[in-house]
């Protein structure tokens, strides 16, 4: 059992790590309008199509040495930092899928619904989190489908997941009208935009995949973790934030808010199946 397990969990690294290859793709073509799959991967310097084995994820760069094999333009690490990442996220919300399965807890087509159902909101997730960061979007063909298919999976497999479909469609309709109430406070107190409405979209999604209970501590764990990361780049980066944008107060400076709801929300989402488990097993022995 322990060489199946090998080969299980390195096909689905291998899993993750091509769609991370591929949501390089959707994090910079989505943003301009361009289609996801044609033309064929190329490098933007020299305009060459990439071979096969330049896409390898992760190798394939380290392959070239981090540039274009034609030109030699230097290439972001950001590329298989995207693949390495979204391959062990995929990994970790697997493990609990497959070892239930494997103790006979689920049948396979459960496991099998719960482990395709959660790579792809770590899919979304990631290239959200990206394309906000990059572009202060939220692309809504990324986002609100999230939230009917939250729904589904809580009407298939809610039992095994901790959220009911009834849950999962409050939460939803809670999370979007709560912090859309929010967003329409704040602008009217201060005359400006805190909040885009692809946040509320987004965290709606988010309820629907994880639940009501989760929304309090999701909102504060993204906020606190928003506020540390202003702080530390402003002080502590190479260029101070507040100076360079010519700001009075930290208080006025614009941050996407996406990537801390998506951190906030993969970071509840592996805590729940991690712990959760721990401590049923806990309070039962």
């Amino acid at each position: 059992m322990d060489s199946a397990l090998v080969v299980i969990y390195g096909l689905i690294l291998c899993w993750g790590a091509a769609w991370g290859s591929f949501l390089n793709v959707v994090i910079w073509r989505l943003p301009n309008e361009m289609s996801v799959v044609s033309p064929p991967s190329h490098c933007p310097k020299c305009q060459r199509n990439l071979a096969w084995w330049h896409n390898v994820p992760v190798f394939g760069w380290a392959w070239l040495g981090g540039k274009c094999h034609y030109c030699k333009v230097a290439i972001s690490a950001r590329y298989p930092a995207v693949e390495a990442t979204t391959a062990a996220l995929t990994l970790a919300v697997s493990i609990p899928w497959v070892s239930a399965w494997l103790i006979g807890d689920l049948m396979p087509w459960q496991a099998g619904v719960g482990l395709l159902a959660e790579h792809l909101l770590i899919f979304a997730c990631v290239a959200i989190a990206l394309i906000d960061a990059d572009t202060f979007m939220i692309p809504d063909r990324l986002s609100l489908p999230l939230v009917p298919l939250g729904i589904v999976v809580a009407v298939l497999i809610g039992e095994h997941r901790g959220v009911s479909w009834q849950e999962a469609s409050l939460a939803s309709f809670v999370a979007g009208g709560g912090l859309l109430a929010v967003q329409w406070g704040y602008a009217a107190m201060t005359g400006r935009e805190g909040l885009g409405t692809g946040d509320v979209k987004l965290l709606a999604a988010l309820g629907a995949w994880l639940g009501l209970q989760t929304l309090p501590p999701l909102l504060l764990l993204a906020s606190v973790q928003g506020l540390l990361f202003a702080f530390g780049t402003s002080f502590f980066g190479k260029t101070n934030l507040k100076e360079e944008r010519g700001l009075e107060s930290l208080r006025h400076l614009a941050l996407p808010f996406g990537p801390f709801l998506v951190l906030a929300g993969l970071q509840t989402l592996l805590l729940r199946s991690y712990l959760e488990p721990l401590i049923r097993t806990w309070l039962g022995g």
